[in-house]
């Protein structure tokens, strides 16, 4: 098996303040279910965590300027970390990952490197 990071990009950012209570906690729910079966088959490396929309980009040269907001749809806002077989199988478990239940919402799937494998 190897390691394919799921990297969750867009969404609105005012979606947890905008949202009711009752909406969230069954949203966080079915992020723990999902989280579990992952877990229960062997196919959870890590489950990440949500990323804050603001934050700041830094040069090479030392320049650090704010995240544009601008472009939402390409910020990455979350990741998680799943074990499969090959790409398709990690595209079938980000097919059931419920940060689809979020607005305007992509996920890109990118195999982990190991160069140390063989």
């Amino acid at each position: 098996m190897n390691d394919y990071m799921l990297i969750y990009k867009g969404g609105n950012p005012n979606w947890m303040t905008e949202t009711s209570p009752e909406e969230l906690a069954a949203t966080m729910e079915k992020w723990g279910q999902w989280m579990g079966n992952l877990e229960a088959k062997g196919q959870l490396s890590t489950g990440g965590s949500p990323l804050h929309y603001s934050g700041k980009n830094l040069t090479g040269d030392g320049v650090v300027t704010d995240v544009s907001l601008a472009e939402i749809k390409e910020l990455v806002t979350g990741f998680s970390i799943v074990r499969a077989d090959n790409m398709d199988a990690a595209i079938a478990i980000a097919k059931d990952c419920p940060i689809f239940l979020y607005p305007d919402i992509t996920v890109e799937i990118r195999e982990v490197a190991n160069p140390g494998a063989e």
